[in-house]
């Protein structure tokens, strides 16, 4: 009889244990993949394992941060932290922009990537202790060189930026999150990233502008939206691109202008020319003539307004075209602004440059070809190499141009791929 209690009083409790399971409300949340619970405790998340001694310094610096400074500081979990330096050096990112420093966390899981990537990092925050703050933990860690930190209203602050951004991190006034992307998603490069931190506070309009705009594709990570991970899709009408645009400063422009002598007889061939600035600042200081090429349809778009508002059209002209198809034997000078490799590709076709026609190069040089100056320029808080090379070339090797070619580097961040 005894055994018999036993044994209804087991099934009742396992009846109950089941039914239980059954009908209690199960947390869960879009994510990557689709829905998934927040207990884990079936996969255990392993803390990271450093490469090498920086990585185990700044990774110690983080856990410490997470021990003694986080109470009000309002930072990402560790676990955010390890998908933000996942992301960005998974996509080779070069520019982060970060909206809401606090009290640096965010921005140090950023610069492990960025370390690798040779990226840097754009920081903005309107308290003044907490800037403090980060930028003491910053160089604890040993990244204060990847890093700019803007104090201010960053809804007024973030109107100076004009450099591609790779991944926007929006994690500061929830509120103001739709202002911040009306800002700055023009910036963000196709194939870019935005990610939002505590996205459920931010508000409907916020949700709305990432969720259905069509040149947009977003994924929630967490319970309640913890964070939003939002794609810009690359236009699928441009052509393949060797490069990402980024611009070269103004000052830079000028010293690569002066290094090549340009004199009013010239005609100055700019092979890549983004916004259109560097054949209109020749043809404005010079009076000579220059030809833009570009094989972006938005940057020749930019060129050619560029060009009508400084009213040159008498003087510089832009195309769209394949800058390893052009006949450059009419140009007196050549400026550039490529990766060392397609620098070398362009080799054929600079040989057949008349003599004495020169080659400036922005940031990259000619392997296998010794340039006649190099100088330094200081701007944007870096320093910035400018290559003069004059025809005929004068070769220290022989290179294969069949090496360099092929997709060596990824089309939209220049990273090698082998």
């Amino acid at each position: 009889m005894l055994k018999k209690i036993i044994l209804v009083i087991l099934v009742a409790v396992l009846l109950l244990v089941v039914v239980q399971s059954l009908t209690a409300p199960s947390p869960q949340g879009r994510c990557f993949g689709g829905s998934w619970s927040r207990d884990r405790s079936a996969v255990s998340e392993q803390p990271s394992i450093p490469a090498d001694e920086e990585e185990k310094k700044i990774l110690s610096i983080l856990e410490d941060m997470n021990l003694n400074q986080s109470r009000g500081m309002m930072n990402i979990p560790p676990e955010d932290g390890r998908i933000l330096r996942l992301l960005t050096e998974a996509m080779c990112a070069k520019n982060v922009v970060e909206i809401g420093t606090s009290n640096g966390y965010s921005g140090i899981w950023f610069c492990l990537a960025l370390r690798m990537t040779r990226g840097k990092l754009t920081t903005y925050e309107i308290d003044a202790s907490r800037a403090a703050l980060a930028r003491e933990n910053f160089k604890r860690a040993g990244v204060d060189k990847l890093v700019t930190l803007v104090e201010g209203d960053a809804h007024e602050t973030v109107k100076e930026l004009y450099r591609a951004i790779d991944i926007l991190f929006l994690d500061a006034d929830k509120e103001g999150y739709t202002d911040y992307l009306n800002k700055l998603l023009p910036l963000v490069r196709p194939g870019g990233l935005i990610l939002a931190h505590n996205v459920d506070a931010a508000g409907q309009d916020f949700i709305k502008a990432i969720t259905t705009d069509p040149n947009l594709e977003t994924v929630f990570q967490g319970q309640g939206k913890d964070l939003s991970v939002t794609l810009k899709k690359r236009p699928p009408a441009i052509p393949r691109l060797d490069v990402v645009f980024v611009t070269t400063p103004q000052n830079v422009v000028e010293k690569m202008l002066e290094l090549a002598e340009v004199k009013k007889d010239d005609l100055v061939y700019d092979l890549g020319c983004g916004d259109g600035r560097i054949v209109v600042t020749a043809a404005t200081k010079y009076g000579c003539k220059a030809v833009g090429y570009d094989i972006d349809p938005q940057r020749v778009k930019d060129s050619l307004e560029n060009v009508e508002r400084n009213k040159l059209g008498h003087l510089v002209r832009i195309k769209q075209g394949d800058i390893f198809t052009l006949d450059l034997s009419q140009a007196d000078v050549i400026t550039i602004y490529l990766l060392p490799t397609l620098n070398v590709k362009l080799i054929p076709q600079l040989e057949k440059l008349k003599p004495g026609s020169r080659i400036v190069s922005h940031d990259f040089d000619m392997e296998g070809v010794e340039p006649d100056k190099v100088v330094k320029v200081d701007s944007d808080e870096r320093e910035h190499t400018v290559y003069l090379w004059t025809t005929p070339l004068k070769k220290t090797k022989q290179i294969k141009i069949e090496e360099f070619e092929g997709d060596a580097t990824c089309p939209w961040c220049g990273s090698p791929l082998r």
